[in-house]
């Protein structure tokens, strides 16, 4: 008897999968595909006509090329704020809480992550579970492969990572539904970050992030917490001052721990110090009347480990903030 599967992913219907009357794709238009099945051929154990006959039934789609062109994260901090701190995901947060307290706090007490996070995160990403995604995964990343040039190596090794799971898991590939950009689950995690970060929170054998929250909840923590998060320290501080001129060069665009956080006090950077980490970065956020500064810590460039951008961390950490000022916490 089979064992009981690692995995649960949200599973398109058969019927319609099997009803598409999509040309078969031409790999060998692609390179990069290519090379994809002559690595997992020849190291994954693949086999090549197995794996070219999926492939083949993937689609290409420009609108995904579209959508990772365009995406919010590119917006100036303050549309983009407009975006996901409002009073309808605020109050759906903290409804949200209310409804999970006891997972929220069992999750805290494992990896140190406070319950505001982790439902700000998840609010920002599925609108706390509601919206998973309706695109075919098989199809987003061999699209982002064979035809996005600027990141081809990294789709190409989500893509790998998702066949070599869905073949283990006897999941259909083509019935996986996600992001545009391949995400899964309530978390939307990366094929990868599944395999690496997912955890059965729940206890019942398997690691389901689509259907079972407490797992989601659970990998949430378990991912901030492998990536640094340090319980009890601050996120970010405002930079509460003017910055002087000879701080302008230590202004970088990312949340990279680029420096001591003593040393941007010596250079004359104002922030609250409180709780921070000895580590810090300096960076700026686009407002409607001009830039103003924050300094984030440690906990702050953990969150953008789920995703680079500055401004994605700061919606997480300020929706964190509105939810639990809202929810009295």
């Amino acid at each position: 008897m089979r064992n009981v599967p690692r995995f649960r992913w949200l599973l398109l219907p058969l019927t319609l999968a099997a009803g598409s009357t999509a040309l078969a794709l031409d790999i060998q238009k692609y390179p990069a595909l290519i090379r994809l099945v002559d690595v997992m051929s020849s190291e994954d154990s693949y086999p090549r006509a197995e794996l070219e006959s999926v492939l083949a039934g993937a689609i290409v789609d420009q609108k995904t090329i579209d959508l990772m062109n365009r995406q919010y994260e590119a917006l100036p901090w303050h549309k983009y704020r407009d975006l996901f701190i409002n009073d309808a995901r605020i109050n759906s947060g903290v409804a949200f809480w209310r409804e999970h307290r006891d997972l929220l706090e069992a999750a805290e007490e494992k990896y140190g992550v406070p319950p505001e996070i982790m439902v700000a995160l998840l609010g920002v990403e599925t609108h706390y579970g509601t919206r998973l995604g309706d695109r075919r995964v098989l199809d987003s990343l061999v699209t982002l492969t064979a035809d996005y040039p600027r990141r081809s190596d990294f789709f190409g090794g989500e893509l790998r990572t998702f066949l070599n799971t869905t073949r283990s898991e006897g999941i259909p590939p083509d019935s996986v539904l996600g992001s545009y950009a391949g995400a899964i689950g309530i978390p939307q995690f990366m094929p990868t970050s599944y395999e690496a970060y997912a955890v059965d929170f729940n206890g019942n054998g398997r690691r389901d992030l689509v259907n079972e929250m407490e797992d989601a909840v659970g990998s949430v923590a378990n991912y901030l917490h492998v990536h640094g998060w340090r319980r009890g320290e601050t996120i970010f501080a405002p930079v509460s001052a003017s910055l002087p001129n000879s701080a302008e060069a230590l202004v970088g665009k990312r949340a990279k721990l680029t420096h001591d956080t003593a040393e941007l006090a010596s250079a004359g950077v104002v922030f609250d110090q409180r709780g921070a980490s000895d580590k810090a970065s300096l960076f700026s956020l686009a407002q409607e009347s001009g830039r103003t500064y924050v300094v984030g810590f440690r906990n702050f460039y953990a969150i953008t480990r789920y995703n680079p951008s500055v401004n994605y961390a700061m919606a997480v950490t300020e929706l964190s903030m509105q939810i639990a000022a809202r929810a009295g916490s």
